[in-house]
């Protein structure tokens, strides 16, 4: 039986409170993963040049550049991965914007980290009951 990799997971959000939180939740996705995260679009787009991601999570509202603009950009850059914008700006535009852009979940703020949890877990390439472990790879 030869071991799978973890997956690659991109956290992009500009508020370290609100990442770590995100990050405590993963820990109960039931998948081995790495997760990098990105506390700018800029820092994330450098990131994904770097690395293969199986998926990515961003808020909208970034310093800079905003979410939509940094998940078009990955698109440029070959990304075909499954994407989740969440924002506490939530407008009918916005989610035009972001349905237009190909995003797979939008998600408003304020949201329940299981929910977002599920999301995720729905969004990435494999099941927990086809890789059996529970932990994040450091």
């Amino acid at each position: 039986m030869t071991a799978k990799q973890p997956l690659q997971i991109l956290l992009v959000e500009d508020d370290s409170m609100i990442a770590s939180v995100i990050a405590i939740g993963l820990q109960t996705l039931g998948v081995p993963y790495r997760l990098d995260k990105a506390y700018s679009a800029e820092e994330g787009l450098e990131l994904w040049a770097q690395h293969t991601y199986d998926l990515v999570l961003t808020d909208y509202n970034l310093r800079g550049m905003n979410g939509l603009s940094l998940l078009a950009a990955i698109k440029q850059m070959g990304g075909n991965v499954p994407t989740v914008l969440f924002t506490a700006y939530d407008t009918l535009q916005l989610q035009r914007e972001a349905r237009a852009a190909g995003v797979s979940v939008y998600l408003a703020k304020p949201f329940l980290i299981e929910d977002f949890v599920n999301i995720a877990r729905g969004l990435l390439p494999v099941s927990a009951n086809e890789v059996g472990a529970s932990t994040p790879v450091r």
